[in-house]
């Protein structure tokens, strides 16, 4: 049985948590509200927001309150920066955001420049190759995890102490931050791109020089969206695809090209205490229950962000209804479509693991999820 439909018996209160949290609706229900897309780039804003706003509470405090917001304010504000980023600019760059190809172009360009990330034409077009070549050396997600250190056959040890030397490299962050500098000011951007960089550099500038804000504006904005939005960038990357499934072949089949994404769904069944005491079942359950809301709930609100959990949709159908991508694939579940989607079931470990054809790992089938026993095993 999916690790979803584990959860059915359930309370119907938790149920919409329960498909957030894990990316898939249980099979024959229906979204209660429709999302749009303009709910993703509010939900990003405010994402954004609560995090500014929980790390300026926190520095109105003595420093053993300071220190627990601000360190929580950087990943939820990173989070929201990233939605923006990975969900509303993306869509963008498919020309899915709106219906006018002008809107596409202002939104996108509004919300990078903001970020500091790339100008629209070029981010488009290495978007589109990304999605012509998935994960070969013309990919630039691929080139990317390669400067990174990123290669396969690691055991488990030896990704793990990559990631760690990854996500701390002053080499990785300065190289990804200086991208995003000359991208935006140095790269040729348009004209029209260039003068609302510079506004925003003079803006910031005046606005911090008027009010003193120095050090607020480096512990708010500036660490979660250099270090924090870079590291979650590259968690998510790591398992977006399964990158050296075909040693970074070219040409593919369109077969070949639907194994090298999954759909990172999170979660593991719902303990089953049929044959279980009181105590026991208990104790299976508050286990369960802290799982899903300490571990799995703060890599959805901060990496896995928005419709990223079913990105196996996003590259078999790329103009489908986008916001409601979970129902989307669901139903695809039931068509001739269904053995082109591949499932992993887990966390975070478990998806970078698959993503990374990690050894002694196991990877994900079509149309069956991973079993809960198999993902605890190699993610411990």
């Amino acid at each position: 049985m999916q690790p979803r439909e584990t959860m059915r018996g359930l309370p119907r209160a938790v149920q919409p948590f329960l498909t957030w949290v894990t990316g898939v609706p249980l099979a024959g229900s229906r979204p209660r509200v429709l999302w749009r897309p303009v709910l993703a780039l509010i939900a990003g804003i405010t994402q954004t927001a609560v995090g500014v706003a929980i790390g300026a509470a926190g520095l109105q405090q003595h420093w053993y309150f300071a220190v627990p917001l601000v360190l929580l304010a950087w990943p939820v504000t990173a989070g929201g920066m990233r939605r923006l980023d990975v969900v509303v600019v993306h869509q963008t760059l498919h020309q899915m955001y709106t219906r006018a190809t002008a809107g596409n172009r202002v939104v996108s360009e509004i919300v990078t420049t903001l970020l500091w990330r790339p100008p629209y034409d070029e981010n488009r077009k290495e978007h589109l190759v990304h999605h012509a070549h998935p994960c070969s050396l013309r990919d630039g997600d691929t080139l990317y995890l390669q400067s990174t250190g990123a290669r396969p056959g690691m055991t488990r040890r030896e990704f793990r102490s990559y990631m760690w030397r990854a996500l701390l490299s002053p080499k990785h962050h300065w190289g990804f931050f200086s991208s995003r500098v000359r991208g935006n000011f140095f790269s040729r951007p348009p004209a029209y791109r260039l003068a609302m960089s510079l506004t925003w550099l003079a803006v910031t500038i005046v606005f911090l020089a008027a009010t003193g804000w120095w050090l607020e504006w480096v512990l708010l904005w500036f660490v979660p969206a250099t270090f924090f939005f870079q590291n979650h960038t590259l968690l998510y990357t790591l398992s977006e695809h399964r990158w050296w499934l075909f040693d970074n072949a070219e040409r593919l089949t369109k077969a070949q090209r639907d194994q090298l994404t999954f759909g990172r769904f999170c979660g593991t069944p719902a303990p089953d205490n049929r044959h279980s005491g009181l105590l026991r079942s208990g104790l299976a359950w508050a286990g369960w229950w802290a799982r899903m809301v300490l571990l799995y709930t703060p890599y959805r609100m901060c990496i896995l962000v928005g419709d990223t959990v079913q990105h196996d949709l996003h590259h078999v159908r790329p103009k489908c209804d986008w916001a409601n991508s979970s129902w989307i694939r669901n139903d695809d579940l039931g068509t001739d479509q269904a053995g082109r989607y591949f499932e992993v079931w887990g966390g975070l470990l478990s998806h970078v693991y698959v993503g990374n054809s990690v050894a002694d790992f196991t990877t994900a089938e079509p149309s069956q999820p991973l079993l809960s026993a198999q993902v605890e095993r190699a993610a411990a």
